[in-house]
């Protein structure tokens, strides 16, 4: 159920076995597995229950490297976190990404793909994708060998699925039971801020959230879940850390602070648009949409001794069109559940776009790209994490009294190897398959000169590292069980827990890991003393009339 702090007079208390910070997707996935479960759940979400705004003035931060858009730009708060504006991809990782890769001096993490990967059907069923492979086995299972080269030595072709618009915000997907359950208590307008530990100094003993207006509410419980974002959840460690001291032990704690690099890395000049079209045109199957992608095989990273890197072709057009008109109403639905009927008309001004588009979904099963466009290869590279790249606190503060994060990000000399060895795989690639017949490849820095420019790199809205995972408190925040080593009873859900960038996406396995946390927190339970919490049902405050 949920509660708004704005309803509220003065202060509440609540109590819970489980309290989970953070109202995103790996905050609602957890709490909806604990309550499967059977524990009693409290979560606290900084936003409202629908977000208005774009940007949210607690999430400004300090930059001291290169400007992270991510911070502002690749997150949100309010119920479904950033799945509001999620682009909606989910690919796995490969299992070589979580293996030791001796020759970028990286070790295994903790935990292995085939522990994760037993949760990926779950994941699947909720967001009602298709379950057909990941890799090139797509190519023959829909028939497309004509069209996409596959089983390339140098370059997997893998395909990520995308769930509907409808199906990308997690609160929408858990509407019902949000709503319904009254031991899975959603507090919305309340930022987290204060943390009290209980006498023996390495257990929380609670958590009090606030609002601007002075409202407050303290919620006690067994264990407490952080899963607000790889950035403010480690905010929210070095904010408990300045107070108590409590991760004196653990010095990873704002480090190796990554992303994945993006830069638009060739123009792609079409001679035979509708074969290009065929070729990396988004397709459907059912109601997923599958997009193409190209990455650099674990062989040639291990050749080449660089990290992971993929490839994939982007339409842009210079002003509004008919794939825009589609795209913005199918992000209204996406943010509130519902079209924006002021979107309507947009649709009506591009019918002949339109109608082209539902002759390639039904006769090719794929997206009709706009016409005209231009057409890019966009490269992406997994960043290696270096220490120096960080989040720490800085000496502003926001409206709630808590110091701002600052970031340190900046890109060195091995993203850039990875980078060329991509293009010089992709290029040769490009030419083995034939494909200069359909379009010529016009990159857009000289990767043969020892000192080319990047090409403007920018981040994509995956950021990690920060509270790493590992085996010991001087290399890591969190064991493999995501609980930090320095208090026994707090656990972090977040991207920021991943040594590694690896070579796609983050959210799905992000979503994988909130899963195995839920399972892990209920069995946990199963076998402690129930009296640790007072058993009190609900919140006791005095509402507003």
């Amino acid at each position: 159920m949920i509660h708004d702090l704005l309803a509220i007079e003065d202060s509440v208390q609540d109590s819970a076995d489980v309290c989970v910070v953070g109202a995103g997707i790996a905050g609602l996935l957890l709490a909806a597995r604990l309550r499967d479960r059977g524990l009693r759940v409290v979560v606290l979400e900084s936003g409202p229950c629908e977000q208005t705004e774009r940007t949210n003035s607690l999430n400004e931060v300090v930059h001291l490297g290169i400007p992270y858009r991510g911070a502002m730009h690749g997150r949100t708060r309010g119920l479904g976190g950033t799945s509001t504006i999620w682009g909606g991809a989910l690919i796995p990782f490969l299992p070589e990404d979580m293996s030791a890769r001796p020759y970028l001096g990286l070790d295994d993490w903790p935990v292995q793909w085939h522990e994760l990967e037993t949760y990926v059907g779950e994941i699947e069923a909720l967001c009602q994708v298709d379950h057909g492979p990941f890799d090139d086995a797509f190519v023959k299972w829909i028939g497309a060998e004509a069209h996409v080269p596959s089983g390339d030595r140098d370059l997997l072709a893998r395909f990520a699925k995308w769930a509907s618009f409808r199906r990308r915000n997690i609160a929408t997907l858990l509407k019902e039971r949000v709503a319904r359950d009254p031991d899975l208590r959603i507090w919305v307008n309340a930022t987290v801020r204060d943390f009290t530990l209980d006498s023996s100094g390495i257990r929380l003993a609670s958590v009090t959230a606030v609002h601007a207006g002075g409202r407050r509410i303290t919620v006690a419980a067994r264990c407490f879940a952080v899963c607000t974002g790889a950035i403010e959840s480690t905010r929210l460690l070095l904010w408990l850390d300045r107070v108590h001291g409590a991760f004196r032990a653990s010095p990873a704690l704002g480090c190796y602070f990554f992303d994945h690099i993006s830069t638009f890395a060739a123009d792609i000049a079409p001679r035979r648009l509708h074969d290009l079209n065929r070729l990396a045109g988004h397709r459907f199957v059912g109601s997923t949409v599958r997009s193409l992608r190209y990455e650099l095989s674990p062989t040639v990273q291990r050749e080449a001794k660089v990290a992971s890197a993929f490839g994939h072709i982007a339409v842009r057009t210079d002003g509004p069109s008919g794939f825009d008109a589609v795209r913005a109403f199918l992000q209204s639905v996406q943010q509130t559940g519902r079209p924006d009927p002021k979107l309507i008309g947009g649709l009506a001004r591009n019918l002949p776009y339109l109608l082209r588009l539902a002759a390639w979904r039904i006769g090719y099963r794929q997206l009709y790209w706009p016409r005209p466009a231009h057409y890019e290869l966009h490269v992406c590279v997994e960043q290696l994490p270096y220490a120096g790249n960080r989040v720490a606190l800085a000496e502003q503060t926001d409206a709630l009294g808590m110091a701002r994060a600052s970031i340190k990000w900046n890109v060195y000399q091995p993203d850039r190897d990875a980078l060329v060895a991509f293009a010089r795989r992709f290029g040769a690639f490009w030419r083995r398959h034939g494909l200069e017949d359909i379009a010529k490849l016009k990159w857009r820095f000289d990767f043969d000169h020892p000192d080319f420019d990047l090409a403007q790199p920018y981040d994509i809205f995956h950021p990690g590292g920060t509270t790493r995972m590992g085996r010991d408190s001087a290399t890591a925040v969190v064991d493999r069980n995501l609980r930090t080593f320095a208090l026994d009873n707090l656990f972090v859900a977040s991207t920021s827990v991943f040594p590694t960038g690896a070579s796609a996406n983050p959210t799905l396995t992000l979503m994988l890991f909130a899963l195995r946390l839920g399972d892990h927190l209920a069995t946990a339970a199963a076998k402690s003393a129930p009296d640790i919490i007072d058993g009190r049902s609900g919140p006791t405050a005095t509402a507003r009339p």
